[in-house]
């Protein structure tokens, strides 16, 4: 199917080639009727013609030259109708004297004007169902931001609020190690506001395309390990296994990125497994690319979410619903991997519950020693 510009300028042709007339094709745009295409290319209309289309169109019925109506206009306006409505108006005139169509070429001009507004109708309301979902997928994230600030934003200022409101009122009677509680509390409160507001920021980069990753070569064991760091009191009841080869080679990519995509990562599989179980980070190189996993030991992603894993705002339902969170993490991930010029992709553990988040990440080609591992040693990235 083609644009609305290709579907008028055709019918603009068609008309003029087989009726030999020159042809304008108007349609309705802000409150009047405008040219949107011509054979031979005409964009300007007197005063006399915009009033004899702008007729033909509001009354559905012809007007301008040889009609009753508007008879001074130098074209023949004609309304092209679907139904009982006029979508838009063909303009015709030659340079002959006398009527413009004989009863011939008033039964084909018929058929390729209904023709043409068929096809202008179903382009429009494509247009109309396009338009409509993106409103109604903005007005999603509209209440999925509001949802998600009502919600995080409460949450820890409560938390810092009833800790510092005790402390203000009776510090001097809690003994120290109530005190060292609250004081902690407030702090791991306001790192999780921070946490939040951080991501909403990169959020915005993301979909502003002012990302700019600062690309140079760095080891991807100095990321793994700051992110781990970073994420200790996320992953803190949670058991940690790293299988990273110390000698995978050097990658192009901006570490500061690159470090909370991973820790995004990590704090998602905190999330959604169960204290006690084991979040599994292991790393090799195949085909040229360096291959990150973190698994976990949660309930796994339901099929119908693994496509939309990845979306702004989007949580799985039902699981989602008792857990903070903004659902900006894993796309804030996804847009800083993509940004370095690498994936991302989720699925479903084979050998357990869980889930698995891989990061591809291509070698450079500049890099010296790239050690490349068989596919037989990792099959199809499923965990070791």
């Amino acid at each position: 199917a083609g644009t609305l510009d290709d579907v008028l300028w055709a019918t603009a042709f068609q008309i003029a080639l087989m009726l030999k007339l020159r042809v304008v094709l108007l349609l309705p745009e802000n409150g009047t009727i405008t040219v949107k295409a011509g054979y031979p290319p005409d964009d300007t209309l007197a005063e006399a013609d915009i009033a004899a289309a702008r007729w033909a169109w509001e009354h559905n019925r012809a007007a301008g030259r040889g009609a009753d109506t508007l008879p001074g206009a130098k074209r023949l306006y004609l309304p092209l109708r679907t139904g009982r409505t006029a979508i838009g108006v063909v303009g015709l005139d030659d340079d002959r004297q006398g009527p413009l169509l004989t009863p011939e070429q008033q039964r084909l001009l018929d058929a390729l004007a209904d023709q043409a507004a068929v096809a202008i109708e179903r382009i429009q309301l494509a247009a109309d169902v396009d338009r409509a979902k993106l409103a109604a997928e903005a007005d999603r994230l509209r209440s999925a931001l509001l949802t998600s600030i009502s919600h995080d934003l409460k949450t820890p200022l409560a938390a810092i609020m009833g800790a510092a409101g005790t402390l203000r009122e009776f510090a001097a009677a809690l003994p120290e190690t109530d005190r060292a509680e609250l004081l902690s509390t407030v702090l791991d409160e306001s790192e999780r506001l921070n946490r939040f507001i951080a991501n909403l920021l990169d959020m915005t980069k993301i979909e502003s395309g002012a990302m700019e990753p600062n690309h140079a070569l760095h080891f991807v064991g100095d990321s793994v390990g700051s992110a781990l760091l970073r994420a200790r009191k996320i992953t803190g009841e949670h058991k940690t296994e790293i299988d990273i080869p110390a000698d995978l080679p050097m990658l192009r990519l901006d570490p500061v990125l690159f470090e909370q995509a991973l820790f995004n990562l990590l704090d998602n599989a905190a999330k959604y497994a169960p204290p006690g179980s084991t979040i599994r980070l292991q790393g090799w190189v195949d085909n040229g690319c360096v291959i990150l996993q973190i698994m976990d030991e949660g309930p796994g992603i339901p099929p119908d979410d693994l496509e939309r894993i990845f979306d702004t705002f989007y949580r799985v339902r039902k699981r989602d619903q008792v857990r903070a969170g903004t659902g900006l993490g894993l796309s804030i991930s996804r847009g800083f991997i993509e940004a370095m010029g690498g994936t991302i992709t989720a699925a479903n553990r084979t050998d357990r519950a869980g889930a698995i988040f891989t990061i591809r990440m291509p070698v450079p080609a500049d890099v010296p020693g790239m050690r490349r591992a068989s596919t037989d040693d990792q099959s199809n990235g499923d965990p070791a």
